[in-house]
């Protein structure tokens, strides 16, 4: 399994267990987990993967509109793979690595095969078109029960809690929705994406073991809390100028070299926006006692919710580049209370960040 199909599968211990660390993600036992493949049985999508994307489909058109514009109305091709094989969907002619599956179909539609080593989780150039890519939720499954077989001693592993712990349908439907906004990040702004991807290869050189650094990226996200949680207007710029300030020194004190402050700011761009649309998704499919599925979306946002309100006022303690996930995330949040239309200029302006749009609220209060 590959380092982003590892994250999610961490945030989801993390969101469903709790704040729970030392989870590390392995590839799972794919001849045990499956049936054997060498039988004649030929290989599609099952119907649980077929399933999976008609819910994001239905999430995208539905939600996408009040989430970004734009976004509903992008052909993003999806992606899904498991331990042995990928399949495309939604792309009208893909290289030839890809074969038609000729015995079945999706939505009266022809999809593709190809062997699925070394697909992650994330957006994937295939041909000329981004395509969001994801382990399907049986594989997602499959290696969440083998960690917690892992780290779990055998006699309190019960089978009541493997099926506690497992990935949701409605939790797969929105991590794929993150994935798909990855897509269309790269459509929107194709050089900014590849050069925020790009930025991964400073990650050893940033400090995050440094106390003092650390409890400044602390003071920052409670900073953050603070103004998300703030009902009056004038007192939430001061704390949205309280955050920046704060930023600002944790980045001079530790002498922060520009490409690491550049590192922060496309990270944030990248993965927080991603972040926010993902947890967008969930509060909005949750609504309504009556809607499809409402129930399963709000069991996903109550833990996305309480996942991000624990771990944004301990950013500093996080590792990776998990602690940016969050900060962009807050950032978009506070930016939807005090910024009206701040979305346009996300694609619109050479290497905008969050923190400058917030800077802009703060400029044009």
């Amino acid at each position: 399994m590959h380092v982003r199909s590892r994250k999610w599968i961490s945030i989801c211990l993390v969101a469903f267990l709790g704040n729970t660390a030392g989870f590390q993600a392995s590839k799972g036992n794919y001849g045990q987990d499956l049936q054997s493949r060498k039988g004649e049985d030929p290989i599609v999508l099952s119907e649980e993967d077929k399933a999976q994307l008609i819910e994001t489909l239905r999430l995208k058109k539905s939600f996408g509109p009040s989430i970004w514009p734009g976004f509903s109305e992008a052909e993003i091709p999806l992606i899904l793979y498991n331990e042995g094989d990928a399949f495309l969907i939604g792309h009208p002619s893909p290289p030839p690595t890809w074969i038609p599956v000729d015995n079945d179909s999706f939505q009266e539609k022809i999809y593709y095969r190809r062997d699925g080593t070394g697909f992650q989780a994330f957006a994937v150039l295939v041909g000329e078109l981004w395509a969001a890519s994801l382990d399907t939720l049986g594989s997602m499954n499959r290696s969440m029960r083998e960690q917690l077989r892992e780290n779990i001693p055998p006699e309190k592993l019960t089978p009541v809690m493997l099926k506690t712990m497992e990935v949701t349908p409605a939790y797969h439907a929105v991590a794929l929705l993150h994935e798909a906004f990855h897509a269309f990040q790269a459509l929107q702004d194709r050089d900014r994406f590849q050069r925020a991807q790009k930025m991964y290869a400073l990650e050893k050189l940033y400090p995050f073991e440094d106390e003092a650094f650390n409890s400044l990226w602390d003071a920052e996200g409670n900073w953050l809390v603070s103004a998300l949680r703030e009902q009056d207007g004038a007192k939430r710029l001061e704390m949205i100028g309280r955050f920046l300030d704060v930023r600002a020194e944790r980045r001079s004190k530790a002498s922060l070299a520009e490409d690491l402050v550049i590192f922060e700011r496309e990270l944030e761009w990248l993965e927080g926006s991603a972040k926010y649309v993902e947890m967008q998704f969930a509060v909005l499919a949750s609504a309504g006692q009556e809607a499809a599925g409402s129930k399963a979306y709000r069991v996903v946002r109550n833990r996305l919710q309480a996942d991000f309100s624990y771990r944004i006022k301990k950013l500093g303690g996080l590792e990776g580049d998990l602690r940016f996930y969050l900060s962009g995330a807050a950032q978009a949040m506070i930016l939807d209370k005090v910024y009206p239309g701040w979305k346009k200029h996300v694609f619109s302006q050479e290497n905008t960040a969050l923190e400058d749009l917030l800077q802009s609220a703060l400029e044009n209060k």
